[in-house]
């Protein structure tokens, strides 16, 4: 489970420390929906399942959210982003 960020922050240029914060932001998120939705495969005990299920849904926003601002801050994975959903749309039109 990550606890702390995953890179060495002091070596990351300036310019580049949002796209990183977001980064391991979505790393967290994404880790504790994992945590939440195999906890919740674990129990038999429908309150507690459907209580990680739900939890784990808000993670998911989360991580939608600071995607959404990695997408505002990081032209590069803008542009993959966008590359890769149009190429998508297309091959899912035939």
């Amino acid at each position: 489970m990550l606890s702390k960020i995953p890179i060495q922050i002091e070596n990351v240029e300036f310019k580049n420390i949002d796209k990183e914060i977001m980064r391991a932001a979505m790393i967290a998120e994404l880790d504790a929906i994992n945590l939440y939705e195999q906890m919740a495969d674990m129990t038999d005990d429908e309150n507690i399942k459907e209580i990680l299920h739900d939890i784990a849904r808000e993670e998911m926003i989360h991580v939608a959210m600071f995607e959404t601002v990695l997408l505002q801050v990081d032209e590069e994975f803008l542009k993959a982003y966008s590359e890769y959903s149009l190429a998508r749309d297309t091959c899912i039109k035939k």
